[in-house]
C-alpha cells in the first residue's frame, strides 16, 4: 500500500508540474506585427513592431524563405526592428516572424506590396554617352519591357528575370544639353507607375526661378564640370557679376546670386569654368525681369511721407503714380537700369489696403499695397451735465405756464407723476474736443438709467462738441445716463466715453411754490380789485 501511495504521488507531480511550467511560459495574447510602410520599391526600409511573442529571439521570413535570424525579443514579448525589402517581383509578398518558443501562436504575418521602379547610372553625362538603366519590381519573367527617353520609346524589348529585375544600356540623348526624363513600361505597367528619372546631358546649367524683379535671389546649378574645377564664373548679359566658385567631386556646382538692377525683359545668365569648361560650352540661361515697386514705409495714415522705389521698367520711361486709381500728380523718370525713386504723401482713405500703382509711358506697370493703420481716437471727456446734476423740465414759472398752455392746446393729457414725459428743449450737452488730428464727428447717446442697448436719444455725425435737445426730443422723469464717442475722417471709431448719470425732474421746489403762490396772489389781487370796484359802484349809485 505504501508503495502504491508513493507511486500515485509521483505520478501526480509528473503530470501537474509540466502543466504549471507551460502555463507560466505561454503568453496571454497571440503574436502580432505592424509594418511601416506597407508598400514601396525594392530596398525600401520597413519598420517592424511586434508584441505577444514568448521566445527570446525571432526569425524573419520573406515569402517563407528565412532572411534574418536572431532578432532580439524583449522580456515583455515585444520586437522592434528595421528590415530592408529584398529584390523581388511586383505584387504582394508575405513577411512572417516566428520566435524560438515553437509555440503555434508565436508567429505573426504581414503583407508588403512591391512597386516597380528604375534607376539610372550615371545621372550626369555627355550627350550620346552610355546610360545603364536597371529595373526592379516588374513581373516574374515579364517580357516586352520598353525604356522611354523624353517620351521616345527605345525599340529594343527587355525581359525581366525570375525576381522581376532587369538591366539595359542605352545612349544618352543628344545633341541638346539639359535635362531628360527616362522611364519604362510594359503591357502590365505604365510609365506613371514607374515615374520619371532625370538624366542631365552636360555641361549644362539651370536657374530657379527664371523670372522675377531685380534683386531676386536665384539658385543656379551647373553640371558636367571637371572634378573640383575652380574659377567658375557667373555672368549677367556677358558681364561678370560673381566668380571663383568651385565644383564638387561629382563635377556639380550650385550656389545662389542676386539679380542686378536691369530693365524690363529677358537677360542672359552665363556660367563657365576654367580651361576645362570655357565660356560658351554651357548654354546661356534666360531670366525675365518684371517691373516692381516697393514702399517705405509700407503703411501709415493720412499725411505719411512715402518713398517709392521702382525697378525693372524701361530705360528713360516716365512713371506716373496713382493711389486707388486717383493720380498722385507725382512723376519720375527711370535711369539706364529702368529704376526710379520718388516720394508722395499718403492721402485720406477709409480703405485698409490701398493699391499704389506705377504706370510707365512705355507700357510697363507695377503695383503694391499701402496699408492704412487703424488709430483709435481717444474718448472725449464729458463736461455737462456732470454726474449728479439735476435737470428741471420747467425751470421757471413762465415755463410752467407755457408748458401747461401747450399741453392744453395740443389736447394732450399731462400725468404729473414721476414717470411723465417731458421735453428739455433748452438742455445742452457738452464734451471736450478730441486730441486726434483732422476732421472729427461725434456720436451722442442718452439712455434711461444705464441701458444703452435701447437708448432714448441717439445723435450721429455731430460736428461740434455740444448738442442742445430740441422740443421733439423727450426724456422720462427719472435717472438717465449719457456718453459720447468720436469718429475720425477715415472712419476709425473711438471707444465710448465713460457714461455719466443725471436726474430729470419736473421742477424745483422754488418753481413749484412760485407756480402755486403767483396764481393765488393773482386771484387775491383780482378779488381785492373787484371788491374795490364794486364798492365804488355802489357809492356812485
Amino acid at each position: 500500500m505504501a508503495l502504491s501511495r508513493t507511486a500515485l504521488v509521483l505520478t501526480a507531480l509528473v503530470l501537474i508540474i509540466p502543466s504549471i511550467v507551460l502555463a507560466t511560459a505561454v503568453p496571454v495574447h497571440a503574436s502580432s506585427i505592424t509594418i511601416t510602410p506597407s508598400s514601396g520599391t525594392t530596398s525600401t526600409n520597413v519598420h517592424i513592431e511586434g508584441n505577444g511573442f514568448s521566445g527570446g529571439v525571432a526569425t524573419i521570413y520573406w515569402d517563407d524563405q528565412p532572411t534574418l535570424n536572431k532578432i532580439p525579443i524583449s522580456q515583455n514579448g515585444e520586437l522592434d526592428f528595421d528590415f530592408q525589402v529584398p529584390t523581388d517581383s511586383k505584387g504582394n509578398h508575405t513577411i512572417r516572424i516566428s520566435d524560438d518558443s515553437n509555440w503555434t501562436d508565436s508567429t505573426a504575418i504581414a503583407t508588403f506590396t512591391i512597386l516597380p521602379t528604375i534607376s539610372i547610372f550615371p545621372t550626369i553625362g555627355r550627350p550620346y554617352s552610355t546610360i545603364i538603366v536597371t529595373g526592379t519590381g516588374f513581373g516574374r519573367l515579364e517580357k516586352d519591357i520598353r525604356i522611354t527617353v523624353d517620351k521616345y520609346v527605345v525599340p529594343t524589348p527587355i525581359t525581366a528575370n525570375y525576381m522581376g529585375a532587369w538591366s539595359a544600356n542605352i545612349d544618352a540623348p543628344g545633341p541638346d544639353k539639359g535635362e531628360h526624363n527616362i522611364s519604362a513600361f510594359s503591357s502590365a505597367i505604365t510609365t506613371s507607375e514607374v515615374g520619371d528619372f532625370k538624366f542631365i546631358a552636360g555641361p549644362f546649367a539651370k536657374i530657379e526661378p527664371s523670372s522675377g524683379k531685380s534683386g531676386t535671389e536665384v539658385a543656379i546649378e551647373g553640371y558636367g564640370f571637371r572634378t573640383s574645377e575652380d574659377g567658375i564664373t557667373i555672368t549677367w548679359d556677358n558681364e561678370i557679376i560673381f566668380c571663383n566658385f568651385i565644383a564638387g567631386f561629382n563635377g556639380v556646382m550650385n550656389t545662389t546670386f542676386i539679380t542686378p538692377p536691369a530693365t524690363q525683359g529677358h537677360h542672359l545668365v552665363g556660367l563657365f569654368g576654367s580651361d576645362f569648361t570655357p565660356r560658351g560650352v554651357i548654354p546661356d540661361m534666360d531670366f525675365n525681369v518684371i517691373p516692381n515697386i516697393e514702399l517705405q514705409p509700407a503703411s501709415g495714415n493720412k499725411g505719411t511721407k512715402v518713398m517709392v522705389s521702382g525697378t525693372g521698367f524701361a530705360k528713360g520711361e516716365t512713371i506716373n503714380l496713382s493711389f486707388e486709381d486717383a493720380s498722385l500728380n507725382v512723376n519720375a523718370i527711370t535711369d539706364d537700369t529702368g529704376s526710379f525713386s520718388t516720394n508722395f504723401v499718403s492721402p485720406q482713405s477709409t480703405i485698409k489696403e490701398n493699391r499704389v500703382k506705377a504706370v510707365g509711358t512705355a507700357g510697363n506697370s507695377a503695383e503694391t499695397v499701402f496699408g492704412i493703420q487703424r488709430i483709435i481716437p481717444p474718448a472725449p471727456t464729458l463736461l455737462h451735465p456732470v454726474p449728479g446734476d439735476t435737470i428741471e423740465a420747467f425751470d421757471s414759472v413762465g415755463a410752467v405756464f407755457l408748458g401747461a398752455a401747450k399741453q392744453l392746446f395740443s389736447f394732450m393729457s399731462v400725468d404729473n407723476t414721476r414717470h411723465s414725459v417731458l421735453g428739455l428743449s433748452n438742455e445742452t450737452f457738452q464734451w471736450s474736443n478730441s486730441s486726434s488730428h483732422g476732421k472729427m464727428t461725434y456720436s451722442l447717446e442718452i439712455a434711461n438709467n444705464n441701458d444703452f442697448s435701447s437708448p432714448a436719444i441717439v445723435k450721429e455725425g455731430l460736428t461740434g462738441t455740444q448738442y442742445t435737445l430740441s422740443s421733439s426730443e423727450i426724456l422720462n422723469i427719472g435717472s438717465h445716463s449719457w456718453r459720447v464717442r468720436v469718429t475720425d475722417e477715415i472712419g476709425n471709431e473711438g471707444s465710448w466715453s465713460e457714461a455719466q448719470q443725471f436726474e430729470v425732474i419736473s421742477m424745483s421746489n422754488t418753481v413749484l411754490i412760485l407756480s402755486l403762490v403767483i396764481p393765488l396772489l393773482f386771484i387775491v389781487a383780482a378779488a381785492v380789485l373787484f371788491i374795490i370796484l364794486w364798492r365804488r359802484y355802489r357809492v356812485t349809485y
